[in-house]
């Protein structure tokens, strides 16, 4: 039978260094190495009415959607005890499995999700969220500052009323160029793994222009077909893998078939 190994290969990982320790050790466990460099930092949005008035109130939603594990984060650090979210008015719901299990960690779960496949698109899709049951009902999706207003409009369009939390904020880190140039320099990068547009849009920024033609050559795995267009016309030029599975184990799946060495 055939396996697939990294066998020592250096593998760039660009999540926020908190949210990166679950996918170093998949990594390390398929003998592969992790360069972690982070491409996004999270803050959290402090000193804001408009959250203080929401989570003050948070026992007037019917339906509370978390799209990250990072809102889940941001929540329960900053906001509210996960004790106030356990009324059985509240339905929760969360972007994928995930967030899911970020919500399990804090003892929440009841929680929907749409499984896998991690987006709007899917969950928008369960039963649960059909007009029938969300008709005038009051539905608070936390998030980050900006992103998709897909799952918003999907629900409004069913006559939902949609409040947003954004709790946290996507920063680009601070490096002085020396420590970007030896990312390329002092490593033998075999594949760079980003989960998100904008920590593609940031890896772009902050890697020198000396060093720009080495990291369009390096194989790619990402998370959706978006940011393979994205990443085209950037101007990466080597193979793209699709994690299947919108998780760790489906990265780092997408990664072995994409520059794994095969092994009876």
């Amino acid at each position: 039978m055939l396996t697939a190994t990294l066998n020592n290969k250096q593998i760039l990982v660009t999540r926020p260094e908190h949210q990166a320790g679950h996918l170093c050790e998949l990594i390390s466990q398929s003998a592969g190495e992790s360069i972690l460099f982070p491409t996004i930092e999270i803050q959290v949005v402090l000193n804001s009415d408009t959250l203080l008035s929401i989570f003050n109130n948070i026992n007037e939603y019917d339906f509370i959607i978390f799209v990250s594990r990072n809102a889940v984060k941001m929540v329960f650090e900053h906001f509210i005890d996960q004790s106030s979210l356990l009324s059985e008015k509240i339905q929760l719901l969360a972007i994928g499995t995930g967030t899911a299990a970020a919500l399990a960690d804090m003892n929440l779960t009841d929680v929907l999700h749409a499984g896998a496949q991690a987006d709007s698109e899917n969950l928008l899709r369960l039963d649960e969220l059909q007009s029938e049951f969300i008709q005038s009902k009051k539905i608070l999706i936390v998030r980050g500052v900006g992103g998709r207003e897909l799952l918003a409009n999907g629900l409004k369009a069913r006559d939902a009323i949609v409040d947003y939390a954004e709790v946290y904020k996507r920063c680009l880190p601070e490096y002085d160029e020396q420590k970007c140039h030896e990312v390329w320099q002092d490593n033998k990068l075999e594949a760079i793994i980003v989960s998100s547009n904008e920590g593609l849009n940031n890896l772009l920024e902050l890697t020198p222009v000396v060093d720009q033609k080495q990291l369009f050559s390096t194989p790619l795995v990402v998370m959706s077909e978006r940011t393979v267009g994205i990443a085209k016309e950037k101007g990466f030029i080597a193979e793209i893998g699709i994690a299947q599975s919108k998780n760790d184990e489906g990265l780092v799946s997408a990664l072995l078939q994409l520059v794994g060495d095969q092994e009876v």
